[in-house]
């Protein structure tokens, strides 16, 4: 045989090897700490399932937890990161919340200066996520929310007229929910009207679309982003895809100009930014016990200087694009499809709205404040159906759980809401659909009710989402009487090929218009 084929044959035989021996090498992790653990696949870990689109991973994690039910946390293959699960809300409490200085980050390797358009607040670590945390809080208090609604709540006629023109047998709402949504946080977040609603083919909703949708090329980045942390920065990958980030930012770019030549002001996100980008910080004028959540620190405001580039205000915009768009219309269409499952709750919710109306006399912000009931409906939906099925953590300063568990800087978490989330210790008969568990005396565990995250992170816009979806139901409800109809197949499933909480099956309604509207 010719030698240099040999020489060939012999280096390329050398480096699978070598790679196989990495491979095995790291599933050997858990092992040798002595963490509890499920055996795992080469390459794959612990993923075989979702790969192979047999289950969703919040259906994986609950495996998982069954298996290990006596133990806080325990370890687990995520490809080849090795990852710990962690399920104990005790722990999950110091994680998020009581020793929060040891895991500040979310271990996500995009939080790059060379591209400000990945950079937001769910990639950003550690100062720098905690300085431009502390200036875009003030966006999403109470008194901004209650502006920005002026400018959502023109939206409702649209979305009544776009049902009324529409079939009322069968009708798959997932569509005209999505509509809704991009039309929302297209004139709350980017200061346009994308005319979904009256055009479901506009540009902007098939652009938005495009943000999360999962091809191979994708799939791919996303499978290296999330566990091959240094070829990430050797390849400079990025999620975003460039003709969606161009598209977005020229909006943007042209939005600013414009309003600057014009000097010309808007009650939404895109002139909040530019009063950042200008000042350094947000005005704010009242303050409200709701806001606290947001943990604003108007004396840091001071202590360093702030600069705010077009990018950065494209990749703060996008984001929020990206985590409100699917997750509103997700959550909204779970809501309605309990609604109509449970039709003396949806009965009670409508008289609630009406009882509000007539109170305030219009659909105003302050009536949508007093809707407890209806907000219960939503917070149950976003038990049951949370779209993120878990939450990812890093550690970034060494630490020992109480059961004396060490971990180093730069370790993996994993927390499952899913599984916390239907544990029946915290919610008993978790698969039923009970608003009544967010009654305001009925006391769920710090931990235990994770949609929004919690602590430092929590998701900072987790009242303007809140708001929304509550709009959208009052609106609903108030014009029409929402039944499942007989085409949807139950029980319904949750898809393993979506990166939120999705129905594996199209929800069919039936609607009817009411009197009283």
């Amino acid at each position: 045989m010719d030698p240099i084929l040999v020489a060939l044959l012999a280096t390329l035989f050398t480096i699978l090897f070598y790679i196989i021996f990495q491979a095995w090498k790291t599933n050997q992790y858990w092992k040798e700490r002595g963490i509890p653990h499920s055996k795992p696949t080469l390459f794959v870990g612990n993923c075989m399932p979702m790969i192979l689109g047999r289950m969703p991973p919040g259906q994986l994690h609950q495996i998982l937890c069954e298996k290990f039910e006596t133990e806080p946390l325990f370890g687990y293959y995520e490809f080849m990161k090795p990852t710990l699960i962690v399920k104990d809300i005790d722990y999950i409490e110091k994680i998020l919340i009581k020793h929060f200085a040891h895991f500040t980050d979310h271990g996500l390797p995009s939080d790059d200066e060379r591209n400000p358009l990945d950079s937001n607040l769910v990639t950003m670590t550690g100062r720098r996520w905690k300085a431009v945390r502390n200036r875009l809080s003030p966006i999403f208090t109470t008194g901004k929310l209650k502006l920005m609604f002026e400018t959502m709540s023109g939206f409702g006629e649209q979305l009544v007229k776009h049902i009324d023109n529409g079939q009322h047998q069968d009708v798959e709402l997932m569509e005209t929910l999505n509509c809704f949504a991009m039309d929302t946080i297209g004139s709350c977040i980017f200061g346009i009207d994308s005319g979904s609603l009256s055009n479901p083919d506009s540009e902007f909703r098939h652009k938005g679309q495009q943000v999360l949708k999962l091809d191979l090329l994708t799939t791919i980045k996303l499978i290296i982003l999330m566990n091959f942390p240094s070829l990430v920065k050797f390849l400079n990958v990025t999620f975003t895809k460039p003709h969606v980030v161009k598209y977005f930012s020229e909006i943007i770019k042209d939005t600013m100009n414009y309003r600057r030549d014009n000097k010309l002001e808007r009650n939404d996100f895109i002139q909040l930014m530019m009063q950042l980008q200008d000042k350094g910080y947000v005005e704010v004028h009242t303050k409200d016990l709701a806001d606290d959540y947001l943990g604003i620190d108007i004396t840091a405001y001071s202590k360093e200087k702030f600069e705010l580039t077009n990018d950065q205000i494209t990749g703060h915009a996008v984001s929020f694009l990206t985590a409100g768009f699917d997750t509103t219309s997700l959550t909204l269409i779970f809501t309605l499809y309990e609604l109509s499952r449970n039709p003396w709750i949806q009965e009670k919710v409508r008289e609630e709205i009406l009882r509000e109306l007539e109170q305030f006399g219009s659909l105003t912000y302050d009536a949508l404040k007093e809707m407890h009931y209806l907000e219960q409906c939503i917070k149950e939906a976003l038990r049951i159906y949370s779209p993120a099925q878990m939450l990812i953590r890093s550690c970034t300063k060494q630490y020992t759980f109480p059961n004396g568990v060490t971990i180093a800087p730069g370790q993996a978490l994993l927390i499952p809401s899913t599984v916390i989330h239907n544990d029946p210790s915290y919610y008993p008969e978790p698969k039923l659909y009970r608003p009544e568990r967010f009654d305001p005396g009925h006391k769920i565990p710090v931990c235990a009710y994770l949609p929004f995250g919690n602590g430092p992170r929590i998701c900072i816009a987790m009242r303007f989402a809140i708001l929304k979806m509550k709009f959208c139901i009052a609106i609903l409800l108030r014009n029409y009487s929402i039944s499942l109809s007989p085409k949807t197949k139950q029980p319904i499933t949750i898809s393993a090929r979506h990166l939120l909480t999705a129905p594996n099956e199209k929800l069919y309604f039936n609607i009817r218009k009411l009197n009283n509207s």
